[in-house]
């Protein structure tokens, strides 16, 4: 029996686990990656379910993140040693083993646990290069929905330090968001309100439908919008008066093509940045439940029902 097994999509919602071949001996800039934890992301059931905005294909482990311990490392890589901790920039993470060039890992610094730093992959850099898109500077405000999120945590996080207003919206009143404004009919007045004065020059947006409608009342001439999440199921709606009158951009935000374009070393720089603001002042990032990816199936369901923090799969199990 093999001794790496593998999360793959099935059907009707479903996954299935599968006994992979051990991989295979390395090649001079291999590492290969005993697989630790890996939580269940939004994006991981929109793959599952065949929704995703990439066809991931169907004999591929599933897994957006992740973290790792290195296990053995190719000739050339002198960096990484066996029990390094490393996040793959790859999917793919539902696996016990990896076997993946030095340029796709991330090493983790010490300080970061496990299971937190399984949770570093996506959200943090989602919010560095959605706030890169923004384009807002200092002392600007910008507006953003889905606030009760790790993402949106991590928005706020990065916005205070390049002194970044952000307006959080939820659908309802959340008593760990009070200064948030609830979305509706009347979003546009209370968002400037919240702004006191500042310019709104952008709004981020993981909703869409007629959220982004909403959005673009919000944002001042010249701005824009940033879609990056479909949680309502429905195309875009926008007030096509604003694009034309009041010039209005509106642009989609998907986070591996947009570390492609910043280049190895734009990444690495990135996550330092990440990693460093994490040790320093960690945003919320909570667990639900820890399962073994035997149960993968089970956490899948338990995924979907919603809940306060992440399902996280035990891959030591």
């Amino acid at each position: 029996m093999s001794d790496n097994l593998a999360v793959l999509p099935g059907s009707g919602g479903r996954v299935r686990l599968v006994e992979m071949p051990r991989p295979a001996p390395l090649s001079d800039r291999d590492v290969l990656v005993r697989m630790l934890y890996a939580p269940i992301n939004p994006a991981d059931l929109l793959a599952i379910d065949g929704r995703y905005a990439f066809d991931l294909g169907s004999a591929v482990p599933l897994g957006a993140e992740g973290v790792g311990r290195v296990e053995e490392v190719g000739a050339a890589v002198s960096d990484l040693r066996p029990g390094d901790r490393v996040l793959p920039l790859t999917r793919g993470n539902w696996a016990s083993y990896r076997v993946l060039d030095r340029e796709q890992l991330i090493a983790v610094p010490a300080g970061i646990p496990d299971e937190q730093a399984a949770m570093l992959r996506i959200n943090p850099p989602t919010a560095r290069l959605l706030l890169d898109n923004a384009g807002a500077g200092d002392g600007a405000a910008i507006v953003q929905n889905a606030a009760g999120s790790t993402v949106a945590a991590w928005v706020r996080a990065l916005a205070a330090r390049r002194a970044i207003h952000v307006v959080d919206v939820v659908r309802n009143a959340d008593a760990a968001l009070p200064h948030a404004v609830v979305d509706g009919p009347a979003l546009a007045a209370s968002v400037s309100d919240a702004a006191a004065g500042r310019a709104v020059r952008a709004a981020l947006d993981c909703v869409a439908g007629e959220a982004t409608g909403r959005l673009a009342e919000c944002v001042s001439a010249g701005g824009r919008i940033v879609v990056f999440g479909h949680l309502s199921g429905q195309p875009v709606a926008v007030r096509s008066q604003l694009l034309t009158g009041g010039g209005l951009s509106i642009s989609g935000f998907s986070l591996r093509p947009a570390e492609t374009a910043l280049g190895a070393d734009g990444v690495n720089r990135m996550f330092a940045e990440l990693f460093d603001l994490f040790l320093e002042a960690p945003p919320s990032l909570a667990t639900r439940a820890l399962m073994p990816l035997r149960e993968a199936d089970r956490a899948v369901v338990a995924a979907r029902e919603g809940g306060k923090g992440r399902i996280l799969l035990d891959l030591t199990a």
